[in-house]
């Protein structure tokens, strides 16, 4: 995102998916328009939908009111084939910060016109004002907009965290930076990537809450396509103390510490590598390294292998 008032509108959005049990995932800054990712599971597990949303924040996107409705203009025709023929159903947000309103709409064939009564070169979207975003009836509907079946939502939601993978996989690094208040049920704590592809730094939030459910078992299902281990430089201190309490005797008479058990290196490669820090027993705090595991790795050959022309008529019988 391009400023202040617009990353508003990301997190305001994430914090709404989050009270409706929705996960929320920022995407990298593309020139096209998918800002977020919406996903909604099952109590098993199971994927029920995936949605791409588009989210417009500031009080001059609500300037052009007719009727009962906000126009959204300014749709190019990449933009208007990227929306109408992606594999995600996708929909616009607005948010307006000065006075909280959240609305949203379809991006489909149907929603979008073209102006001019068809006759311009660009397109705009009507979203009614009563369609608030994620209230009850927005809700039902969002669910009901499409339902993919399980292995197409499951590749398309590794195809929306591709980016990372491939910012990793050229020498790139991604930490998941993520505080955890290990007290309340709520499961309350915030969460963000920091994305460094040796050009530029980039932070993506997470702004929703994991209840009953510890952090080491929400990041593998976050991003399934990644191995953790602990930021050593973050942990170093910490780490250091921990050693020196099991493994070191201080000794008075010299003023050093001497070592009885492993060394600080041995004992680090024995600490689990999804380990955080414990902040006054109240706020645990992660720094993550991730790599791609299996799957990551698998993901970017076969999307690979799926993005390119291949030569099937090349590979059969000739017919006499």
């Amino acid at each position: 995102m391009a400023n202040s008032t617009e990353r508003e509108g990301v997190y305001h959005c994430g914090k709404i998916a989050a009270r409706n049990n929705w996960m929320f995932r920022e995407q990298p800054v593309d020139d096209v328009g998918i800002d977020a990712h919406m996903e909604l599971t099952e109590s098993s597990g199971e994927a029920k939908q995936l949605l791409a949303l588009q989210i417009k924040s500031g009080a001059s996107w609500f300037k052009e009111k007719k009727d009962d409705y906000i126009i959204f203009r300014d749709i190019n025709d990449r933009q208007y084939n990227y929306w109408t023929t992606n594999s995600l159903p996708c929909i616009v947000v607005l948010y307006n910060p000065d006075d909280n309103m959240c609305i949203w709409q379809k991006l489909t064939t149907e929603t979008i016109e073209k102006t001019k009564g068809g006759k311009g070169k660009g397109f705009f979207v009507k979203v009614p004002l009563a369609q608030v975003f994620l209230n009850a009836s927005s809700n039902k509907e969002l669910i009901s907009f499409t339902k993919l079946p399980e292995h197409v939502a499951n590749y398309n939601f590794l195809l929306s965290q591709k980016k990372f993978m491939n910012i990793i996989q050229a020498g790139g690094t991604i930490k998941l930076h993520s505080t955890e208040w290990i007290n309340k049920s709520s499961g309350r704590g915030a969460t963000e990537l920091i994305v460094d592809d040796g050009k530029s730094i980039e932070e993506y939030s997470y702004p929703y809450w994991f209840p009953f459910t510890p952090y080491t078992m929400v990041f593998p299902k976050l991003f399934p396509w990644a191995d953790f281990s602990a930021d050593e430089d973050f942990f170093e201190e910490d780490d250091e103390t921990l050693w020196r309490e099991y493994h070191c005797h201080y000794d008075k008479e010299d003023d050093e510490w001497l070592v009885v058990g492993d060394t600080f290196e041995d004992f680090r490669e024995k600490l689990d590598p999804m380990r955080s820090i414990n902040h006054a027993g109240e706020v645990a705090e992660y720094m993550l390294v991730l790599t791609l595991n299996e799957l990551g790795k698998s993901f970017l050959n076969v999307d690979k292998f799926v993005s390119q022309n291949q030569p099937y008529t090349d590979a059969r019988a000739k017919g006499e």
